[in-house]
């Protein structure tokens, strides 16, 4: 998992890029934003579609 940042209209927000599942249920939801959260102090995230199970969408 590789992260970055940028700042938009004076807003912080996270880029992760990941070639790996990193959500696959709710548990593992809470405990990747908390991660990021925590690394870069970001609340806001953007992530590939292909880093979340679809059955997290279920």
């Amino acid at each position: 998992m590789e992260i970055s940042t940028i700042r938009e209209n004076n807003i912080e927000i996270a880029i992760i890029k990941s070639n790996e599942l990193l959500i696959t249920d709710v548990q593992s939801a809470l405990d990747f934003i908390a991660t990021v959260r925590y690394e870069t102090g970001c609340d806001r995230i953007v992530l590939n579609k292909s880093a979340i199970c679809e059955d997290f969408f279920i």
